[in-house]
C-alpha cells in the first residue's frame, strides 16, 4: 500500500466529525456529491454550503437503511427526486455510475466533490480520476469513509489504498481528518501548490 510522507499530512488538522468540514467548503460554490442513498447528507450540504450548484449521481438502486425503510430499489430514485423538488432549481440528479456521470462535465468545473459511493479500489480511483480531472485547481476532494476495514459488514474497502495513491501520485495534500464514533472517518485533499 502507498504510504503517505510529511509532505501530505503538514497542514492536516484533526476535526471532531464531518460536519465541521462544511465550514471549509466555499458558499455559492458548484458542487457534487457522488453516492446519495436517502439524502441526508446532501440536505445538510444544501443548507450549510448553500452552493450554486449541487449535483447528486447515483445509480438510484438501493434499499434504505433497515430502521428507516424510506424506500426500495424500486421506489429509490423517485424518492431522491421527491425530496429535492423543492430545490429543483439548485439540485441537479444524476442516475448511473459516478465515473460515468462525472465524464459529461467539463475539465475545473467543481468547486468540491464529496466521494461515497463504491468503497472497492478500482471503484474508489475511478470516482478519483474523474474528480482529478473534473476540480478546479483549488478545489476540494472529500473522501468519505477512508478506512481499511468495514468492520460491520466484514468487508474490506479501497478508499485508503485509492486515496494515497492519489495524493502520492498527484501531489495532492491532506487539509483535514474528520472523527466518527465508529472510524468512518471523512479527509479532505486539495492539490499541493508548488
Amino acid at each position: 500500500m502507498t504510504e503517505l510522507n510529511n509532505e501530505h499530512l503538514i497542514n492536516c488538522k484533526i476535526l471532531p466529525n464531518r460536519y465541521h468540514i462544511l465550514e471549509y467548503i466555499p458558499k455559492n460554490s458548484i458542487g457534487v456529491e457522488i453516492g446519495v442513498l436517502g439524502g441526508d447528507w446532501s440536505k445538510h450540504l444544501l443548507r450549510v454550503t448553500q452552493p450554486k450548484e449541487l449535483v447528486l449521481i447515483d445509480t438510484y438502486y438501493s434499499d434504505d437503511y433497515p430502521q428507516a425503510k424510506r424506500f426500495t430499489k424500486k421506489t429509490h430514485e423517485q424518492y431522491i427526486r421527491n425530496e429535492f423538488k423543492p430545490y429543483d432549481k439548485q439540485v441537479k440528479i444524476l442516475k448511473g455510475l459516478s465515473w460515468d456521470s462525472m465524464a459529461t462535465y467539463n475539465e475545473n468545473y467543481f468547486d468540491w466533490i464529496y466521494i461515497d459511493a463504491a468503497h472497492d479500489y478500482q471503484s474508489v480511483k475511478k470516482d478519483l480520476f474523474q474528480a482529478k480531472r473534473t476540480i478546479k485547481e483549488t478545489g476540494l476532494i472529500i473522501m468519505n469513509d477512508y478506512i481499511m476495514y468495514d468492520h460491520f459488514t466484514k468487508e474490506k474497502y479501497g478508499v485508503v489504498q485509492a486515496t494515497n495513491e492519489f495524493m502520492v501520485e498527484n501531489n495532492y495534500e491532506m487539509l483535514f481528518f474528520a472523527l466518527h464514533p465508529d472510524m468512518f472517518c471523512d479527509v479532505v485533499i486539495k492539490k499541493r501548490s508548488v
